[in-house]
């Protein structure tokens, strides 16, 4: 990155508060050329130190009594004898003397010194990416007799019952797994992941979803947790109803098939396809049939009727919008590449529609949403990818 003479005087007037509506303009329009502009910029303002010296800087220029140069070293001597009678926590004598040389650096060059600092010595490892490809990485479930192991989303679903193996036959854990072991599963983000419970029924995970269940069910009840979003296909067995713990509510069924999404804990959304279910949060219960959906938000429950297409087209791996808002859109597709949807400034209402499969790269889903007219840039810092929106 080079930075021009113009931008230079545009940061110097911008920490001191000096810029006209022009000059705002300018330097927005060179903030949203590039993620890298704007993460120099931010770092640059991070510096305490830099800014404390640049604003004394443009206090002394602006004096005609004597030449500036000579007032700043001056000022200069005057923090280091100040700073030796009262140490400060942020600098020391030793760190003052090579940067007062430095400071004039930084003015007369243009801030080439904090450019220098930065490559020296980064304060976070930043790196602007291209594309993010689709992933499809193995799940984990951990036992509570302290086993780990890696699953793969490519053999079918996973079966449970005296021991673990993929719908295809192969063998997962051929070790006896009787008693009361509780297993815990956990997608990354990209993955998918089917399992087949004791019982006979069916999961279907999302990615970044947790659920905990028994390899075993009791005798007198079925109960699993869910963090995230599931597709349930239940076995039916009005002896035994199933139980779904989620975000502090329980759902209750017998047989039936629904989608719960926990991913925002703002909110939570149980999506009914077939059959019945009973639903029950904070005091509060309601009951759900199909083409109904429960929320719960803000400690209230609440019931519509719903298109379940919307909501269960992550089964057939792929995003489906429909008349969907750009938020939720982005939500969606950052559970799923495991990215930090940053808004740079505030976004226009904006509704798409269409379907995009998942196994896509993120450039290739990014180029399609550009259509709408809105810009993206992709970054990662500190092993974080971070994508910037903005129209």
């Amino acid at each position: 990155m080079r930075l021009t003479d113009d931008i230079k005087q545009l940061i110097i007037k911008y920490i001191g508060d000096n810029l006209t509506s022009d000059e705002k303009t300018d330097l927005k329009l060179w903030l949203d050329e590039s993620a890298e502009h704007r993460i120099f910029f931010e770092d640059l303002l991070d510096s305490d130190d830099l800014i404390n010296d640049l604003n004394q800087w443009s206090e002394l220029q602006a004096s005609d009594t004597m030449d500036w140069n000579e007032r700043l070293k001056a000022k200069t001597l005057e923090t280091i004898r100040t700073s030796a009678v009262k140490p400060s926590p942020i600098r020391n004598i030793k760190h003052l003397l090579p940067y007062a040389a430095a400071l004039i650096s930084i003015i007369l060059g243009g801030l080439m010194y904090f450019m220098v600092r930065k490559q020296v010595a980064p304060v976070s490892n930043r790196i602007v990416l291209n594309d993010v490809e689709a992933q499809s990485n193995q799940a984990e479930i951990r036992l509570s007799n302290g086993k780990v192991l890696q699953v793969s989303s490519q053999k079918g679903a996973l079966v449970s019952g005296d021991n673990l193996t993929y719908e295809d036959g192969t063998i997962l854990q051929n070790a006896s797994l009787k008693g009361d072991l509780m297993a815990t599963v956990n997608t990354p983000a990209g993955t998918m992941l089917q399992l087949q419970l004791e019982d006979g029924s069916e999961i279907t995970l999302n990615a970044k979803t947790t659920l905990k269940y028994p390899l075993h069910f009791a005798k007198n009840k079925r109960v699993v947790e869910v963090d995230g979003e599931a597709y349930f296909k239940i076995a039916k067995n009005k002896k035994v109803p199933f139980h779904v713990l989620s975000n502090g509510q329980q759902i209750e069924v017998t047989g039936t098939e629904f989608n719960v999404n926990t991913y925002s804990k703002s909110q939570s959304s149980t999506t009914l396809i077939e059959g019945s279910i009973n639903l029950s949060a904070q005091g509060q219960s309601l009951q759900l049939k199909p083409n109904q959906q429960a929320l719960l938000a803000s400690g209230q429950l609440s019931k519509k009727v719903v298109d379940p297409a919307n909501y269960i087209a992550w089964l057939d791996n792929k995003f489906y919008f429909n008349e969907t808002d750009l938020h939720t859109a982005l939500q969606l597709i950052g559970q799923w590449y495991d990215l930090q949807i940053i808004y740079t400034q505030p976004i226009k209402e904006t509704l798409l529609y269409g379907e995009i499969k998942r196994t896509k790269s993120l450039a290739a889903v990014l180029k399609i949403l550009e259509r709408s007219h809105i810009k993206f840039e992709l970054i990662q810092e500190n092993g974080v990818r971070k994508l910037f929106v903005s129209n």
